[in-house]
């Protein structure tokens, strides 16, 4: 009998004694109480009643009962059949891992077999191979050892110098990566405006009559003007204005300033023109002045010698390639001062070097001498320090830097000199460089070659030779031999690319 028969014969046992119970207790109530007036039929019915309810309840009762049991008797076979398998699922993963194991066990066991035989065969092998070694080379024991020492130890220097070499290239490369790095931003904390020199300077006016005036009676008064200043006067060419023209820009700039003040007068004789003359000299000195010392102020050099700081002030009136020799000073000494700082080199000599570094320029007219050479000499003449000396006349690299100093400088002025548009030929000079260039190369190569073009404004030169003659290995001769000539006896801003070029054509019709 399962649990939900019992708990149904419980129910009904429990059902009939509370029946029972019930009449037993309207018999002894029906014995106390007076029943005379109460008919037989009522008790009964009202017996039976009480009982039927009795009964219904018990029914219901016994029904949820008989439900909430077997809910829970299904719960209970559902978690046990879960459980049930789960074991099942456990058992079988431990049988796998069981088999598993064994097998690896096994497979360690016979590895270890194999290992063992191997150990005891290679054992024999190596003590016959040392047997037969020995047989075979002469040599004992400790002989062998030695020679074995020696070979490892040449193995290993061999090692160290391909590591070595390994270390230097990637040395090279960081150094250049470093250097382009420094050189980048150095150019970009520089932004000089170019300006380009010319030999003539005009002065506008408003009436043509002016023009008169200045030619004066039979030419009096421009002749006196032209002695003075030493500077032409051009009055005829151009409407409504006056040319100035000089190689001479101290001058040009002397005659400029006086001419102008002579115009704005009006009262133009040989008289004024002298006075004119003195004072635009009086006011040119004191612009050269303060030329200096803005010079000075930029390299922080306050206590210049005053003599010096005028010769450096008449860098504003001196240019070269077309360049202010000015503006280039001032972008050199601001270069300078980036590139120390980088290499932790001297940044107040530095500075001091770049301010004096062309200085000779502002002589060179005098002096017959490299405008480097003169600017050392200038140095030397103030009494300052020979490394600043020496990184002065080291820029153009005719001399050897002897300090970081000097190859700073030497960058500097490369980096001005070289950034687009700082400097300019005329064109009869560009037509010299590039037919000088040319010429180098036919000098050298005489008939094996057959054309030679020099392109990009004269940096590269591109030589085509007979292929019948020339083989490769004597094209890459030549384009060494050409790269001498050229750097021997050109002059050139910048480098010049040399590229010989050999070719051979096979051609043929198809009928």
């Amino acid at each position: 009998m399962d649990n939900i028969s019992v708990m149904v014969l419980l129910s009904l046992g429990v059902a009939f004694v509370v029946a029972l119970a019930t009449v037993l207790i309207l018999k002894f109530v029906f014995k106390w109480v007076n029943v005379k007036d109460i008919p037989a039929s009522e008790i009964e019915n009202a017996a039976k009643r009480m009982m039927g309810d009795r009964m219904k309840r018990a029914e219901q009762e016994i029904d949820e009962m008989k439900e909430r049991e077997e809910k829970r008797i299904k719960e209970m076979r559902r978690e046990s059949t879960e459980h049930e398998e789960i074991l099942i699922e456990r058992e079988k993963k431990l049988n796998k891992r069981s088999r598993l194991l064994d097998e690896k066990s096994e497979d360690l066991n016979s590895r270890e077999v194999k290992l063992k035989d191997s150990i005891e065969r290679l054992e024999e092998d190596r003590n016959e191979l040392k047997k037969e070694l020995e047989r075979i080379s002469g040599l004992s024991k400790e002989e062998a050892r030695e020679k074995l020492v020696e070979e490892i130890d040449q193995d290993m220097k061999e090692y160290e110098a391909k590591k070595i070499r390994q270390a230097e290239k990637n040395i090279e490369v960081i150094a250049d990566e470093k250097a382009q790095k420094i050189l980048v931003e150095a150019m970009q904390k520089v932004a000089t405006d170019y300006v380009g020199e010319t030999t003539t300077k005009s002065i506008k006016v408003e009436d043509e009559k002016v023009k008169g005036r200045v030619i004066g009676k039979e030419g009096r008064n421009i002749r006196s003007f032209e002695q003075l200043t030493g500077v032409d006067v051009i009055v005829d060419e151009s409407p409504n204005a006056i040319a100035l023209s000089s190689f001479d820009p101290l001058r040009r700039e002397i005659a400029y300033v006086a001419m102008t003040k002579l115009i704005a007068d009006g009262r133009i004789h040989p008289g004024s023109i002298e006075e004119s003359v003195r004072k635009a000299k009086n006011d040119i000195s004191a612009e050269i002045k303060k030329n200096g010392q803005i010079l000075a102020d930029e390299a922080g050099w306050p206590d210049m010698d005053l003599g010096l700081m005028k010769l450096v002030g008449k860098m504003k009136y001196r240019s070269s390639y077309g360049q202010s020799l000015m503006s280039h000073t001032i972008e050199v000494i601001r270069l300078a001062e980036v590139l120390a700082n980088e290499i932790g080199a001297d940044v107040s000599l530095v500075k001091k070097a770049a301010l004096l570094h062309d200085v000779g320029k502002v002589l060179t007219h005098k002096v017959d001498s490299p405008h480097h050479h003169i600017s050392g000499q200038i140095a030397r003449k103030y009494m300052l320090d020979e490394k600043l000396i020496n990184a002065i006349e080291a820029h153009h690299l005719d001399i050897d830097p002897q300090t970081p100093e000097a190859v700073v400088i030497y960058l500097a002025d490369a980096i001005s000199g070289s950034r687009p548009g700082a400097r300019k030929d005329s064109y009869e000079q560009y037509i010299q460089r590039i037919e000088g260039i040319e010429a180098a190369a036919k000098e050298v190569g005489g008939e094996r070659i057959q054309d030679v073009f020099a392109i990009k404004a004269g940096r590269e030169i591109r030589i085509i030779v007979n292929p019948k003659i020339v083989s490769d290995d004597e094209a890459i001769v030549m384009a060494r031999d050409i790269a001498k000539e050229i750097e021997s006896k050109q002059s050139y801003p910048g480098n010049v690319e040399v590229t010989v070029i050999r070719e051979t054509r096979a051609t043929d019709i198809a009928k």
